[in-house]
């Protein structure tokens, strides 16, 4: 759903609703918060243009992330405003069919939903499993967290390993013998963020664009998690799990100046550090990373370059 509100406005509602929340400082980011009339009168393909080669125009910082390609920008404009009815299926993998309709929260100024953000961290799996010397992950889906922690409707404060004791094994998946599990966190309904446990680490990391410190029970939980899974498939406690604790994410993580970019965000930090690479983008490629999401969906193809 389209969700133009402000930085300063979504922040407020957050914090309504997740009262624990503690923000980041809002950064002197304008490319976003500033808009102009004009833009906002302007169609919705015209704005993903306009907001693409703001992105390319500012050259007074070193820019990571790739220049779009011409294909990319086809593939997506396609997907995004092209013609078809929303229900229109667009990309087939993974026993899944992503239609136009759900495609379209890659719009500007549009909150992700989590079947696109699902359909994305499910590359990533397939992705992982070719990029040699990549760290070894398992991707899970954006409801793992709410179902360890029973869910926003609970305030996230009821741990239930029942909920997620099957899905290492429906997974074929031995966490322990992995770099990290890493997963999308939907944070109030209204919020994406994502949580990774870091097994060469022995601890846990957050990564959100927002909020600096994840739910009271983050760490807790997953210690319990941990533990519980050393127990049902290693037939025993997990040594020391009480020391696991967060972890500390340097240099800090790329920040939003707006309210609707956190999916994006989310996305943009599992690729990265999946694949062991410097979180080296921020809000002003979030145009440019929005068509490139849209493109790679649309093609369900995990082989695209490095970032």
């Amino acid at each position: 759903r389209s969700f133009p509100l402000g930085y300063l406005e979504y922040q407020h509602w957050l914090q309504r609703v997740v009262p624990s929340a503690e923000m980041h400082e809002l950064l002197p980011h304008d490319a976003e918060e500033q808009a102009s009339a004009e833009d906002a009168e302007a169609s919705g393909l015209e704005l993903l243009r306009r907001l693409c080669a703001v992105a390319r125009a500012k050259t007074s910082r070193r820019r990571a992330v790739k220049q779009l390609t011409p294909e990319e920008v086809s593939v997506a404009e396609a997907g995004l405003y092209g013609d078809g009815g929303p229900d229109e299926v667009l990309a087939s993998r993974f026993s899944v069919e992503l239609t136009r309709g759900q495609l379209q929260c890659l719009r500007p100024k549009t909150w992700l939903n989590d079947e696109v953000i699902n359909f994305y961290f499910k590359l990533l799996q397939e992705r992982s499993k070719k990029i040699e010397a990549s760290p070894s992950c398992w991707f899970t889906n954006s409801f793992f967290w709410n179902k360890l922690s029973g869910g926003p409707l609970k305030g996230n404060a009821e741990y239930n390993y029942k909920e997620v004791r099957r899905w290492t094994t429906k997974a074929k998946v031995d966490v322990f013998a992995l770099d990290y599990v890493i997963f999308p966190m939907n944070i109030g309904e209204m919020h994406w963020a994502m949580g990774a446990i870091d097994f060469k680490k022995r601890g846990f990391r957050y990564f959100d664009s927002m909020i600096s410190r994840p739910h009271p029970n983050f760490v807790p939980f997953l210690r319990r998690y941990i533990d519980d899974e050393h127990k049902a498939k290693k037939n025993g406690p997990l040594p020391d799990a009480e020391s696991w604790d967060l972890l500390a994410i340097e240099p800090p993580v790329p920040q939003q100046s707006n309210g609707y970019d956190c999916g994006v965000f989310t996305c943009c930090f599992a690729e990265y550090f999946s694949a062991g690479k410097q979180l080296e983008f921020d809000q002003e490629d979030m145009g440019d990373l929005r068509v490139r999401l849209a493109a790679r969906v649309v093609q369900a193809d995990e082989t695209w370059d490095s970032p």
